[in-house]
């Protein structure tokens, strides 16, 4: 019996091995990317669940939140690539799915085995690569939360420090305490002095310490001889005339000054620190208060180089803005001061962190720090105002006196600018005295930062301006150098100048407000949570609108607006009219894109309230009723405006008469047309008359015209030396056409005369009557030179002359024969009309 079951269980192995192995067998092969992905996966949610742990940790700092948002990141950009790889690898599997077809149905023929084993194969690897792209957009989703989360706790630190509450500046237990840690901090300086030198004695002797101080200040002073040397080899010498340099010119120099200004000071400390650091005689608390003095001095040599390349104080002829030598040595010289006060300031504050001074002393610094770049910046606008003063009495007296005014810019313009700064300096103090401290000390360092950011911005503005504008102009000798080397036309790269200067500017601007808003705390929306704090969200549906949303709102649809507008008139002024597109076509792109700009702006500012495309459908049916009935003539006129600019059968320029009104299109417009008539005013014409109603042209196909002149000539007269007269006349006037001919017609025969008219073909419609005013001069002279009478004809002449009126040598044919015109060259425009006048 025990070896009947013995034998019963190896079988049952034997036969579970063998099922087991067929399964083995029959299981498709596993697919090596589908297991890395896995295996990433899974590494993945690792650092996630690690990131998560760590954010529920109380206590975090600055640097805490930086080091986790570095850890996250990568596993973002990993699952946001392997999302983009797994996606073609599930359609590819399915569309081979679809290719093999379903099960064939029962009692159908049996199939190939080796296309029931490719479903079944690709059944499994879809099964496999939609729980991985299920997996992985969950890990997504969950990455982009904690990212969020990170965020927030950032913003809320930022705003904690920023709007945190300290001592007022006007309270004297700050000064007493400020005071007292000042002593503090110097001894424990000399404690840190003493300290370090016994650090570096411990590694150096005595003469090598001296050594490495030499060499030091050996490499400070070659690295700025170097500098000087460079810099005075490569600048350019004042003009010998004692006039400014060209704008291109003083561009580069601009440029040169910034450059090696800002880097030979910096570059000196670097290279001196770095030194030192290499014989390891430097301690971690020194290291941390020279990492302070590096930052400070490059604060120093950045807004100085920058103010002393666009203001030139000692160089007028490279001077950028058209300043007089006081003012920019005023702006320069307290500009210098403020960043000079907070290169300062930043020093001290990194020595007060390396010495565990007390919180007073640090609190005091810094209000000390905003209460002199305050000052400066007042004195500053004080002394401005009075130059300005001074600068415009000069310029009254020489205009009165018939002299030439200095050309200077005027500094009473853009009086907002002093307006912002005076309003800056209010709220600089008003936080001193409230003790919002770190608040005052943020505003005012964030003041200079963006005044280097836009200075910098003006150098590299007007040398893209320059160098486009004038370097690369259709007349001067580079352009026709550049044109020769690439095998275009002058007036060609011009416009291609233009068109990389823009998008150049547009790269400017944007890496310019990148910076500055990068300034102003570590995200761009640290300033929304404060925001928030004091706002309720109002909320519609499942949208929910603070007064952050509206405001950021506001703010992208004016800018979007202003670029629009922008890019618009740059379009309108700078690109089209180098392409020699027709003026009238130049308007109607200009107007169509300035069009899209503000709809896109729009819909920009609108999804940033919440009101997505399906919200914009649902609210468009809401109004169908209204613009069904309302809002009908406005639409009539908006559709009609966009068939004006397209179609075009009216431009810009043309010469048109619509409802008795007759004057030059002016302007086209989605909604209406301006017409300026001959008595110049303006007409304000609504499209959908202009597409619905008759409208003369006048212009639409060329700008010729016709002129008719009649005279009543008495029935004495030679007709025939009429007739060569009237002709003699015309064709003597330079704006009338000699092909087709002028020609003479008799067109009735009045009471007290023959009736002969004169027509003929002018160049330009638009000088008509000009013309015709001209041929009534010449025609009298001519006639009264000949003794020819003419005879005033009845308002209401009759159709033909009596018969005992008509003189026998008359013919009776009213169309004699054409004069042909003396020979002359036919003016443009004048090919499209008939050879006959008549």
């Amino acid at each position: 019996m025990q070896r009947a079951l013995v034998r019963i269980a190896v079988l049952l192995t034997l036969m579970l091995a063998l099922v087991a192995g067929q399964s083995v067998w029959a299981a498709p092969p596993a697919d090596p990317a589908l297991a890395t992905a896995r295996e990433k996966l899974e590494a993945n949610r690792s650092v996630l669940d690690a990131v998560e742990a760590s954010l529920g940790v109380d206590g975090l700092r600055a640097p805490d939140l930086d080091e986790l948002r570095s850890r996250l990141d990568p596993v973002r950009r990993e699952m946001q690539a392997r999302s983009e790889m797994l996606g073609p690898r599930a359609t590819d599997v399915k569309t081979r799915l679809d290719e093999l077809g379903p099960v064939p149905a029962a009692g159908a023929a049996p199939e190939d085995p080796n296309v029931t084993a490719d479903r079944e194969r690709l059944k499994v690897l879809s099964t496999d690569i939609d729980a991985l792209v299920k997996q992985n957009r969950a890990l997504a989703a969950r990455a982009d939360q904690l990212s969020d989360r990170i965020s927030t706790r950032r913003r809320e630190l930022f705003t904690g420090q920023l709007f945190e509450r300290s001592i007022s500046i006007v309270d004297p237990s700050l000064w007493g305490t400020g005071m007292a840690a000042v002593r503090s901090a110097l001894r424990s300086m000399s404690l840190l002095v003493s300290d370090s030198y016994g650090y570096a004695r411990q590694r150096q002797d005595t003469l090598t310490l001296i050594a490495i101080g030499a060499g030091m200040a050996l490499i400070v002073g070659l690295i700025v001889f170097l500098g000087r040397l460079l810099r005075r080899r490569l600048s350019s010498h004042a003009p010998a005339d004692g006039e400014r340099m060209p704008r291109l010119r003083a561009s580069r120099e601009a440029v040169k000054t910034a450059v090696f200004e800002s880097l030979v000071g910096p570059l000196a400390a670097l290279a001196a620190v770095n030194f030192a650091s290499g014989f390891e005689v430097v301690p971690a608390r020194v290291e941390e208060i020279l990492r302070g003095l590096m930052v400070a001095i490059f604060i120093y040599a950045l807004g100085r180089a920058v103010a002393r390349a666009v203001l030139a104080p000692s160089q007028p002829w490279r001077r950028l803005p058209p300043l007089s030598d006081t003012a920019a040595a005023t702006i320069f010289r307290f500009f210098s001061w403020s960043v000079t006060t907070l290169a300062i300031g930043s020093f001290v504050n990194a020595l007060n962190r390396a010495l565990f001074t007390p919180v007073a002393l640090t609190v005091l610094v810094s209000g000390i720090i905003v209460i002199f770049i305050s000052a400066f910046t007042a004195l500053m606008l004080v002394r401005i105002g009075r130059i300005a003063e001074e600068e415009e009495a000069r310029d009254t007296a020489l205009a009165e006196s018939g002299g030439t005014p200095s050309g200077n810019l005027d500094l009473n313009g853009a009086p907002w600018i002093r307006t912002l700064l005076w309003l800056i300096i209010a709220v600089l103090v008003a936080s001193l005295v409230a003790g919002y401290v770190s608040f005052a000390v943020f505003v005012a360092s964030r003041m200079l930062v963006a005044a280097v950011v836009l200075s910098a911005l003006y150098i590299i503005y007007a040398l893209i301006d320059a160098f486009f504008g004038e370097g690369l102009s259709a007349e001067t000798h580079r352009a026709r150098v550049f044109s020769k080397t690439l095998g275009l036309r002058p007036k060609s790269l011009e416009v291609i100048a233009t068109l990389v200067s823009g998008l150049l500017k547009l790269c400017l601007f944007i890496v310019a407000l990148l910076l500055m808003a990068g300034s102003w705390g570590t995200s761009s929306a640290d300033i929304q949570e404060t925001v928030e704090r004091v706002t309720f969200g109002i909320h519609i549906g499942n949208t929910t609108i603070t007064l952050w949303n509206v405001v950021y709102a506001v703010t992208l649809l004016i800018i979007g607006v202003l670029l629009a507008r922008g890019l618009q008139k740059w379009m309108a002024t700078k690109l089209l009219p180098g392409t020699g597109i027709e003026a009238s076509l130049q308007t109607s792109i200009s107007t169509i894109i300035g069009y899209v700009g503000t709809i896109i702006a729009i819909m920009v500012a609108a999804g940033e309230i919440g009101l997505n495309l399906q919200n914009i459908a649902l609210v468009a049916g809401a109004l169908s009723v209204g613009i069904g009935f309302g809002l009908q003539s406005i639409i009539s006129n908006f559709v009609s405006g966009l068939i004006l600019l397209t179609e075009r059968p009216i431009r810009v320029g043309d010469t048109i008469n619509v409802k008795g009104e007759e004057g030059y299109v002016r302007r086209i417009s989605v909604r209406s047309t301006e017409i300026e008539t001959f008595e110049r005013a303006t007409v304000i014409v609504p499209n959908s008359d202009l597409i619905t109603g008759m409208v003369k042209n006048w212009t639409h196909s060329n700008t010729t015209g016709r002129v008719i002149v009649a005279v009543n000539i008495a029935y004495d007269a030679d007709v025939e030396e009429v007739r060569d007269i009237l002709v003699a006349c015309a064709c003597d006037h330079p704006q009338v056409l000699q092909t087709p001919p002028p020609r003479v017609f008799i067109t009735k025969f009045a009471d007290t005369g023959i009736v002969f008219e004169l027509r003929c073909v002018v160049a330009n419609v638009d000088y008509s009557l000009t013309v015709k005013s001209d041929l009534h001069f010449s025609i009298l002279r001519r006639f009264r030179k000949h003794d020819i009478v003419m005879t005033s004809q009845p308002w209401a002449a009759l159709s033909r002359a009596p018969a005992d009126l008509v003189p026998p040598h008359v013919d009776a044919d009213p169309e004699p024969p054409a004069v042909e015109a003396k020979p002359s060259t036919p003016v443009k425009g004048g090919g499209s009309i008939s050879d006959s006048t008549g």
